[in-house]
């Protein structure tokens, strides 16, 4: 029987990648999951000739010392990166805001839908931006604008209710989290750099870590079911399987699907419907009673024939909803209707994504609990028993799973 130093249960993007780093330390790595490929692992849809992909193609986190720069780099992977403009849209219940590569398009979109605050918003991203610079040039102060909040700055400015909402849709799909319980650091990040556009996705960015796990010696198994976790003496031994074996491993780490943030609808639908001037990307807030419940659409190109058959353009709808993760299909494209009017007439299908849990039993006296961080969005945890740990991989938030896989990886050491 083989023995393994770490066993990964779930081979989402999280379980990959803590796989591909500690096969990279001689770790003997083994990654089992019940789903039956690389790709339903990571959340990819394929229906009559649609592609859609659960993770977002934009994201901060490829500068220079930020998290999957650095995790890539370790790794060696090179990633086809790009800052694309117009970078994407903000849809207000009321109003329109296109974002784009250089702040003074930003700045003029702001103009015409808040008039009246406008010389407070300017002001709001001078004073940013110098603050950018001075942490350029100084690292005692980058190392202060990382350990103070954002909410002091931002509550000077006296900014409407619609302003912080335009902020906060932007902050909770990028950060997970209000703009105002940003750091000042994360708050400059959002504001004064625009996001880098992963050319081939993180389905990509997995496949890149698929291969290195396996150059490693590490082994990937999908469609294997580990049911349970197997103690001896209070001590953790091994992972039990659905064909009855036992697979050795001094540490166990579960990569789980967390309590649903965001819940997935994969729509075909003909390219005519597609407004003029849509941007590929869109943060939509229905309602400004509810500044949690947004919608985050992510459109195919028109030429993009790996996604959609000919004359047809795929969307991924993905919806926050802190109260309610079963959002009914019908009252879904009704919502995305007032950003596409005539959808229903030119739609082909709409399908609601299918998250597979692992299905493993834990033993009655294992809990887990935060690991560092007490922040709402924490997706390590540490467990009662010795060497075991679970890792919430959420599709939709991939710099703070590579910034969880690397916190991991430090309590390894």
């Amino acid at each position: 029987m083989q023995k393994y130093d770490v066993a990964v249960i779930g081979a989402g993007l999280g379980g990959l990648a803590a796989a591909a780093l500690l096969s990279g330390r001689k770790k003997k790595m083994i990654v089992l999951d019940p789903r039956g490929s690389l790709n339903q692992a990571v959340g990819v849809f394929e229906k009559d000739g649609f592609f859609f992909a659960s993770t977002p193609t934009l994201s901060y986190g490829f500068q220079r010392g930020e998290a999957i720069n650095e995790f890539s780099a370790n790794l060696g992977i090179t990633h086809d990166i790009s800052v694309n403009s117009p970078c994407y849209q903000v849809a207000l219940p009321d109003r329109r805001i296109t974002v784009f590569a250089e702040q003074g398009e930003t700045l003029e979109e702001l103009r015409r839908e808040f008039s009246g605050e406008i010389s407070r918003i300017e002001r709001f991203y001078r004073d940013l931006h110098a603050i950018a610079l001075r942490n350029a040039r100084n690292r005692l102060s980058e190392y202060v604008s990382n350990h103070r909040t954002a909410a002091g700055f931002i509550n000077k400015y006296e900014f409407s209710r619609e302003l912080i909402a335009f902020l906060d849709v932007q902050s909770l799909w990028f950060f997970q989290k209000p703009a105002a319980e940003l750091s000042l650091l994360s708050l400059i990040t959002l504001c004064d750099t625009p996001p880098t556009h992963l050319n081939g996705g993180f389905k990509k960015f997995a496949d890149q870590m698929y291969a290195i796990i396996l150059q490693q010696g590490g082994e990937v198994r999908y469609g294997e079911h580990a049911q349970g976790i197997e103690l001896q003496d209070g001590h953790v031994v091994g992972v039990r399987t659905g064909q009855g074996g036992l697979i050795e491993a001094g540490t166990i780490l579960l990569n789980t699907v967390p309590p649903q943030h965001m819940v997935r609808l994969f729509i075909g639908l003909r390219d005519e419907v597609v407004p003029v001037g849509m941007c590929q990307e869109v943060l939509f807030l229905p309602d400004y009673t509810m500044p949690r419940n947004f919608i985050a659409l992510s459109l195919s190109a028109r030429d993009d024939i790996n996604s959609a058959p000919e004359g047809m353009r795929a969307l991924t709808a993905s919806f926050r909803s802190e109260k309610n993760p079963h959002i009914d299909t019908a009252a879904s494209l009704k919502s995305i209707g007032r950003l596409i009017p005539f959808l229903q007439d030119f739609l082909i299908f709409a399908e609601r994504s299918g998250e597979q849990e692992s299905g493993i039993v834990l033993p009655a006296d294992v809990s887990f609990k935060k690991s560092g961080s007490e922040d709402e969005f924490s997706l390590i945890f540490r467990s009662s028993k010795k060497n075991v740990y679970k890792l919430n991989d959420s599709p939709t938030a991939p710099l703070q799973v590579i910034s969880a896989v690397q916190q991991f990886i430090k309590k390894m050491r």
